[in-house]
């Protein structure tokens, strides 16, 4: 009797390793490129791929050893590191987007912070309107924080964070802007 054939079929079969640390080592570039934050549908995909490859994983681990088949869990592993490195490189894009936007709502924001400053230096004085104009300088001293904020958030490249700030100092200085405007009409008409 040939004992070689039993040596092979004796559960042999081996996990597949190397593709299994190249899909950990593919999501571990995502997650590095803020695939999470950046590219949320494939990141999405990729964690229910690695999902699916432990699931299977698992299931073949828990057979009989001479029953266990690593053919499906090496197609999951490969298809997994394929859709983490899609994952990364969609990160890296959508994070160099972020980042042109970012730059220009910065300076959109630092635009109308300044215009908003300037509104209130030439903001109407008189009688009843020293409260009014003591809220609206304030409001515009606290834009040069929410400014502040925004260049950390970008000099830490969080870009999506940069952007909500500068949005946010966008609508305060425009809300300065139209409340000066609106005394200035009222005087014109009074």
């Amino acid at each position: 009797m040939d004992r070689s054939f039993w040596t092979r079929s004796r559960g042999c079969a081996q996990p597949p390793t190397a593709d299994i640390e190249a899909a950990n080592l593919a999501l571990d570039e995502a997650r590095q490129a803020q695939a999470a934050e950046y590219a949320p549908q494939t990141w999405t995909t990729a964690q229910d791929a690695k999902a699916k490859l432990d699931v299977e994983l698992n299931a073949q681990e828990q057979r009989w050893s001479a029953t266990r088949t690593y053919t499906i869990v090496r197609q999951l592993a490969q298809d997994t590191k394929a859709i983490a490195e899609r994952s990364r490189d969609e990160a890296i894009a959508g994070k160099d987007k972020a980042k042109t936007e970012a730059t220009t709502m910065m300076a959109e924001a630092q635009a109308a912070v300044d215009r908003a400053q300037a509104a209130v230096a030439s903001a109407p004085r008189g009688k009843g309107t020293e409260a009014d104009l003591a809220s609206l300088k304030s409001d515009t001293a606290s834009l040069g924080d929410t400014l502040a904020e925004m260049r950390k958030s970008f000099d830490g490249g969080q870009y999506n964070e940069a952007k909500v700030k500068a949005q946010a100092a966008i609508d305060a200085a425009k809300q300065v802007e139209a409340e000066i405007e609106k005394a200035k009409s009222q005087r014109r008409a009074a």
